[in-house]
């Protein structure tokens, strides 16, 4: 994931797809699977009949397991195959690259929300999509990327309350349904041979001297057990004890709650991504405050929090038994792949990729609706609670 220090005003970016842009498009979508993340084969599963269901008119949400940066091109390219042109909700900083970037995702469909506050523009036109129909929206409802593919993060309820909401202004003869889509990946054999070399980098990032000798997953081990420690030291001021799970919610419960003494909490924000959601909100509003500036030594303050805060979802983002459970090719693929982007900004893919991808049985939402399986108030929690249990369902059969 990646670092958010900035007080830059939000605005909203909407959906302007372009037909004369989307082959060109496509074109660029393809090299960056090929060439930038490797995917060397995307095997596919259960994409006809949401194809069908959208050709039929239906409103069709596909709610995809976000694993890799690669995610949002897999499902670009699974779709072209089916006839289909789909609607994305992307965080707002991709858009504030640049303005060609804006532009481009702008006319592949793509429009922005800003995850730290309600967002009522990116609310408002995913329900005018889900109404429209004919081409699915795609969001993803753990909101960030994690690198534990295997394992889901808590969902968000903002995806299926936008979709009950759009499902009660559909007309007779059309439902909306919620699709969960399982992405894994599975590295080539050879990804193996980099892991020396890259291991060496990153121990050379910390200053340490590199230990090719030691096995590499003990060297992971003891190289992120090393990075908390810096990121313990750093803010809290010593390492901590205990096992590294034990460490890593230690780490993560202090910082939130450092800077929830000064900012305030909010009592509906429970877990740890909603509590890092609502703090980033009150230090960008304050950080914005165009009646009362923040003085520079309120703001540099302010950026600090940004810091803890962030630091403080990069320590939920690590799961300690993960590796140490299972340590199978592509765990410890991942693993390097999540330091090398918590220390380098970005990750390597070095080896060829299959990214599998499976649409699982789509959730009859209008039709639960309508049968009083789901209250039209308060049941996103509910069709969450189902989402997930799909979504696990899908991960551990690909």
């Amino acid at each position: 994931m990646r670092r958010l220090r900035n007080d830059l005003p939000y605005t909203f970016r909407p959906p302007a797809q372009r037909a004369w842009v989307r082959p060109f498009g496509l074109l660029i979508n393809r090299w960056l699977l090929q060439r930038k993340y490797r995917i060397g084969s995307i095997v596919e599963n259960g994409f006809a009949p949401v194809a069908g269901l959208c050709k039929a008119g239906h409103s069709v949400l596909l709610a995809p397991n976000h694993a890799d940066h690669s995610d949002p091109h897999l499902m670009i390219e699974v779709a072209s195959r089916h006839g289909l042109r789909p609607y994305f909700m992307g965080a707002r900083e991709i858009f504030e690259v640049n303005a060609l970037a804006s532009w481009a995702l702008q006319s592949m469909g793509v429009y922005s929300v800003d995850r730290d506050g309600p967002d009522l523009s990116a609310i408002k036109t995913s329900i005018g999509l889900i109404e429209k129909g004919r081409h699915p929206l795609v969001i993803y409802p753990e909101g960030e990327i994690y690198h534990h593919h295997e394992r889901l993060d808590p969902l968000h309820e903002g995806v299926a309350s936008i979709l009950l909401k759009g499902a009660g202004r559909l007309p007779a003869g059309r439902e909306a349904f919620l699709v969960p889509v399982g992405i894994r990946f599975r590295h080539d054999p050879s990804v193996e041979e980099s892991f020396a070399p890259r291991l060496t980098r990153l121990e050379d990032r910390i200053g340490w001297t590199p230990r090719p000798s030691m096995a590499v997953g003990e060297r992971i081990v003891r190289l992120g057990t090393g990075i908390l420690a810096l990121k313990e030291t750093e803010f809290l001021g010593h390492a901590g004890t205990g096992s590294i799970q034990e460490r890593l919610a230690n780490l993560c419960g202090q910082l939130l709650a450092d800077v929830e003494s000064r900012l305030g909490s909010d009592a509906k924000s429970t877990t740890t991504p909603e509590r890092v959601r609502a703090l980033r909100y009150r230090v960008r509003r304050r950080l914005l405050d165009e009646a009362a500036p923040p003085t520079f030594l309120e703001k540099e303050a302010l950026l600090d929090d940004l810091d803890r805060v962030f630091a403080a979802l990069q320590a939920h983002s690590y799961i300690g038994e993960y590796l140490q459970a299972d340590p199978t090719l592509d765990r410890r693929a991942e693993t390097l792949m999540k330091l090398e982007e918590d220390l380098f900004g970005f990750p390597t893919y070095p080896a060829l990729r299959t990214a599998y991808l499976t649409a699982g049985e789509p959730i009859p939402v209008s039709r639960m609706l309508a049968e009083n399986q789901l209250p039209a108030k308060g049941g996103a929690g509910e069709l969450t609670v189902l989402l997930e249990s799909r979504l696990n369902r899908l991960l551990e059969a690909i």
